[in-house]
């Protein structure tokens, strides 16, 4: 550096400044400006004539620029320049952040040089980056400058270390003071230095001071340092003025709120605490995998109520068995970007009262580059130190605070060894990202280990069902059980939510029948908990939800004390802080746009087929039936004329009444009651989350055959866990209702179709026949006894016996008679009789409709000695049907003897055949 370089416009210093936490100095570039592009441009331009003037002390002429960008998160600029005596070419990139600057930049830089020498073998390099680089950059830094002697990297250190040899800036006027945070100002009226004076007991920002070489500082630099974020919004005072003492501006304080975990299984306004964290194995080891490995960074992300705050408690725990430290914090305080340091000063506090370490003696909180250097310069003596901002959403809202909370994110790189900082923020947000924000996130997540938190799995809902049966100390019914292994969905806050009105309502007295034959939905459970309130205090909880987390000062100007009382007690209300919110983020959305995110999740297991025989028999009953005489004209069971009116209950179409199936009164004085019928069940199903499952793999496949619907029910009924054809089951059913509901439609039997809007739907439940029950395959019996049926169906009244059901189940697969609502059987198609006998070709047309057998008969046209098992494989493939070999040999069997009947050809299997015949 040569000794008799001057830099236009700035002054002769004396010594160096004293300082508290040796922190990087700051390089702050101000401007003045009528907008924020005038202000930038303005900044460009003093940082583009403050970088040529560096250059010019080593030497360089005047330098070109190539690109300048300004943006809130710092300065770029890239220039090429040439040595006044030497006339070699130097290239230099400026980076200005309010963070450190990676390795990966100073990589990119340097391979830009040594490729602009392959042309230019005298290329000089200078990289600036401001503050500093990170540690990992700083190590790239010395081995390319230990083997490359043409390439200079400078910090804001070895910037300041230049100005002070120049003596352009000079000490502190003003002694006795802890100072911290040193800064050199650069703008338009030239370069000054800063400080920030602390208060000696907290080692907290009092004031900033500001001073030149000589004389006052301009006015309009203090006005813009400051609403720079460097001040921080204390005062900034001039050095330089008058020398008595002055009372700094008192600076609103965010308050630090920590989590607290629940203290039951089921107390649903709080995150589990680790003594009722249930399961979730693979996300423990996670944890505590980022802990062990020194991840500095961790994400958690969810989807609202899905346990992030349950998994920051039990990260919490994990800490202290590593005999560490850790502090949740509730972000939903955080308005200043203060509020960032102050979290770490907090936590370090703790962890030093804890013992986890020994905070140095020069320690200072004035920024968070100063509150790092403390943490680094702390004398370790335990585990890791954990900070973890939860509800993070929520800071989202300011940008300028997000950019605060990003510098941390990246700034925690280089405290790794001892310190995790942790983030949690829920996924389903919306609005927020389609703004500036979400770049800043970004940043946070690309420096991170993003652990994303799935629903609870059927093993870990067994779990809370068992500590749900102590709670009320009493074995919870099978059914009851099933109903909240389905509408919980896995859901932590839904399951608790769900056991909590169980639990209220089971110890005062309802039966558990009766409770699992409710609908088990959430939003009536919202409703009953607003029913228990008056007009004032539905205003004041609706006023909080649209406008939390809201000050409580701001609602008792609305309200009177006893109204928020009345909500914190109730639980709807939550304090944080100085603050109050909705007990949930869901039932804050609830209160404001009365939509809930949570869609319905029963499982249907009864086809529309099946209950359309209960429904048929409860018309004749003027629609008011009890259950012994529907199971009795049936002639099954009472549990099972339950299982089928259980349907029409989760569908909105029954009322409850102990042994009674009672239609809805909308429905029976209904001008069209099947209209109407099927208008409730399309309502019900357009809520549920199958139907959203089906919707979604109709838009990928278009077709959705019963095979890959059944691969995707899994994932939307994450707490059922059941067998594989189960699934299929399950699937079939679903299809049906969809198909019955108009939601969807099929014309092959075979794959399924989202309609276009306004379908009317297929089949009837209450009059007419539905649609062929075909997707179990044809046909599961031998031809003859259904052949003796028609035959007398044909010569005379028959009506349907127990007896005859299994002979009758396969002409109504082929629509080949019909069941009036008196039990007669009569022909469908009088011309599959003629002359006392059965027309093979019009038994074969009826075969042929049905969804498969045209596969099956193909293989026999082909092939008249096919095997039984090579047939019923051409009819699985076809409707993807999944059956074991045997049922698939019995079904191809069967249909070898039905095509007898129906005039194909078919002969012997052959003996080496035999055995799959």
């Amino acid at each position: 550096m040569s000794n008799n370089v001057s830099l236009d416009g700035l002054a002769p210093h004396t010594a160096e400044m004293p300082a508290v936490a040796l922190s990087d100095p700051a390089i702050i570039v101000l401007a003045e400006g009528d907008s924020t592009s005038a202000v930038n441009n303005a900044r460009g331009h003093i940082f583009e004539k403050f970088v040529a003037q560096l250059l010019h002390a080593f030497g360089y002429s005047k330098p070109t620029r190539e690109s300048l960008n300004v943006t809130a998160n710092g300065i770029e600029i890239d220039v090429v320049a040439t040595h006044e005596l030497s006339a070699h070419t130097a290239l230099a990139e400026c980076k200005a952040y309010t963070s450190a600057v990676s390795a990966a930049m100073l990589g990119t830089f340097h391979s830009k040089v040594v490729t602009r020498r392959y042309t230019d073998p005298a290329t000089q390099g200078f990289f600036v980056a401001i503050p500093r680089l990170t540690s990992n950059g700083q190590q790239l830094a010395d081995l390319i400058t230990k083997n490359d002697n043409s390439f200079r990297c400078l910090t804001s250190r070895s910037i300041v270390a230049f100005l002070k040899e120049r003596r352009t800036i000079v000490d502190c006027p003003i002694d006795g003071i802890l100072q911290s945070d040193p800064a050199v100002i650069v703008s338009a009226h030239g370069v000054y230095s800063a400080c920030i004076e602390l208060d000696r007991d907290k080692r907290t920002p009092l004031r900033v001071l500001v001073w030149g070489t000589n004389g006052t500082v301009p006015e309009p630099l203090t006005t813009a340092l400051s609403i720079d974020p460097y001040s921080q919004e204390r005062p900034v005072v001039d050095a330089h003025g008058p020398s008595e003492a002055q009372e700094p501006a008192q600076e609103p304080v965010d308050m630090i709120v920590t989590v607290n975990g629940s203290q039951s299984d089921f107390e649903y306004q709080l995150p589990a605490s680790p003594r009722f964290f249930v399961g979730r194995k693979s996300l423990v080891r996670q944890l505590e995998n980022a802990i062990d490995d020194k991840a500095g960074v961790v994400v958690l992300n969810a989807q609202s109520g899905w346990g992030k705050s349950s998994a920051a408690l039990r990260l919490q725990s994990i800490a202290s068995e590593r005999s560490g430290c850790s502090l949740i914090i509730d972000s939903r305080t955080a308005t200043h970007r203060r509020f960032v340091t102050d979290s770490l000063r907090v936590a370090a506090q703790k962890a030093h009262t804890e013992g986890v370490l020994m905070l140095p003696a020069n320690a200072s909180w004035g920024s968070l580059s100063s509150a790092a250097k403390t943490l680094a310069d702390a004398a370790w003596t335990g585990g890791p130190l954990i900070v973890f901002f939860d509800q993070f959403e929520n800071v989202f809202r300011d940008e300028s605070l997000t950019r605060e909370f990003r510098d941390l994110a990246l700034t925690a790189r280089d405290l790794s060894d001892r310190i995790l900082i942790g983030f949690a923020w829920k996924t389903d947000l919306v609005g927020w990202t389609e703004s500036h924000p979400y770049q800043l996130r970004d940043d946070i997540r690309s420096n991170a280990t993003v652990l994303t938190i799935g629903p609870l799995g059927a093993s870990e809902i067994d779990t809370l069902l068992r500590r749900l049966e102590k709670e009320i100390d009493k074995p919870l019914a099978k059914d009851l059980k099933t109903r909240l292994r389905e509408y919980s969905q896995g859901l932590p806050w839904l399951f608790k939510k769900l056991a909590g009105h169980l639990i209220r309502e089971i110890k005062s007295g309802a039966s558990q029948e009766r409770l699992a034959s409710e609908a088990l939905n959430v939003q009536g459970l919202f409703d009953a908990d607003l029913a228990e309130l008056g007009p004032t205090e539905q205003e004041a909880l609706r006023h909080i939800a649209r406008y939390a987390p809201i000050a409580i000062s701001e609602v008792m100007e609305r309200v009177t004390a006893p109204v928020v009382e009345s909500l914190v007690n109730r639980r709807l209300v939550v304090q944080v802080g100085e603050r109050l919110d909705t007990y949930w983020d869901i039932f804050r959305d609830y209160l404001n746009n009365g939509r809930i995110p949570v869609e319905d999740s029963y499982i249907l297991r009864q086809s529309p087929n099946s209950v359309a025989r209960l429904l048929r028999e409860v018309r004749r009953d003027d629609g008011d039936s009890s259950v012994p005489d529907i199971a009795g004209r049936l002639g099954t069971s009472e549990n099972a004329v339950f299982n089928l009116s259980r349907e029409l209950r989760l569908l909105g179409t029954t009322t409850y009444e102990p042994n009674r199936v009672q239609l809805l009164s909308e429905i029976w004085n209904s001008a069209d009651q099947e209209a109407e019928l099927r208008r409730r069940v399309s309502s019900s199903l357009r809520r549920h989350r199958s139907y959203s499952a089906f919707l979604s793999l109709a838009e990928r496949l278009g077709n959705v055959s019963i095979s890959s619907f059944s691969k995707e029910l899994p994932s939307a009924f994450p707490a059922v866990e059941v067998s594989e054809s189960t699934w299929t089951s399950y699937a079939r059913v679903h299809l049906q209702w969809f198909e019955y509901s108009g939601l969807a439609e099929t014309k092959s039997g075979i794959s399924w179709t989202a309609p276009p809007e306004g379908t009317s739907g297929s089949g009837s439940l209450l009059g007419a026949k539905l649609g062929r029950r075909s997707r179990g395959g044809f046909p599961h019996d031998a031809p003859r006894p259904s052949m003796e049926l028609l035959l007398e169906v044909s010569s005379g009244v028959v009506v349907v016996e127990e007896s005859r059901k299994r002979a009758l189940r396969p002409l109504l697969v082929l629509n080949a008679v019909e069941v009036a609502e008196d039990g007669t059987i009569t022909l469908a198609k009088p011309s599959l009789i003629e002359d006392g006998r059965i027309d093979s070709g019009e038994l074969l047309a009826l075969m042929k409709a049905v969804p498969g057998v045209q596969a099956g008969l193909n293989v026999l046209e082909q092939n008249p000695s096919a095997p039984g098992f090579a047939v019923g494989s051409a009819v699985r493939s076809t409707i993807s049907a999944q059956w074991t070999d045997s049922t698939t040999k019995g079904l191809g069997g069967h249909l070898r003897s039905w095509a007898r009947f129906a005039g194909v050809k078919t002969l012997p299997v052959p003996r080496k055949s035999s055995k799959d015949a």
